[in-house]
């Protein structure tokens, strides 16, 4: 038989001005197990009033602090489980941002060097030269047509640099101010010319 605890406790308020008393009663709760019974069975004791509490030591002093320490302790549970929840999503959004930095950082990071041979290839595959010219500018140094129009269209004093950088040049940088200006020659814009590089890299 386990102690008699604190079950139910019902309060009954009265409107402003009533004359009749505020009213409570208490019900107590208790296991016990009947005699040839396996398993003890859950009993109550029916509504008790003040004076009847009382004598089963249940004053209402004692019945109050109990609904208030049991009302702190779910608030102190919900105000813990909201902190763990905060820090779960603090955690969350500083785990968010960071990826975003780091995804911020790889776009604008400049795309790497390509070889002479990815480059002229993924021309060749994005169909702006041939495949013949390709090779012929890998192999021999020789410029593709268009891009040898795009030279001849630079000031005279910036074409021999050009040609000696194309021409033989093993590794092109995405970033040379000449890439820009011979890419808009052929119709590539900025983003195009990334698109370009990364496709060269893939080469």
């Amino acid at each position: 038989m386990s102690e008699p605890y604190l079950y139910e406790f019902l309060y009954r308020g009265r409107p402003a001005g009533s004359a009749a008393a505020p009213a409570w009663h208490v019900v107590l709760g208790q296991s016990v197990t009947p005699p040839g019974a396996a398993e003890p069975h859950f009993v109550t004791s029916g509504a008790l009033t003040p004076a009847q509490a009382e004598a089963a030591g249940f004053p209402l002093s004692a019945v109050l602090a109990g609904i208030d320490a049991a009302a702190l302790a779910g608030r102190d549970a919900a105000v813990a489980e909201a902190a763990a929840l905060r820090c779960e999503r603090d955690a969350a959004v500083a785990e968010r941002d960071a990826l975003a930095a780091q995804l911020a950082a790889r776009e604008a990071a400049p795309a790497g060097p390509v070889s002479d041979r990815q480059f002229f290839q993924a021309l060749a595959e994005a169909g702006s030269i041939t495949r013949d010219e390709a090779l012929a500018a890998v192999m021999t140094g020789t410029l593709p047509v268009r891009i040898a129009a795009a030279v001849a269209g630079l000031p005279a004093a910036e074409q021999f640099a050009a040609r000696m950088m194309l021409s033989g040049a093993t590794t092109f940088e995405r970033g040379h101010p000449m890439v820009a200006r011979l890419g808009a020659a052929l119709g590539y814009d900025a983003a195009a010319l990334d698109a370009l590089w990364s496709a060269a890299s893939a080469l």
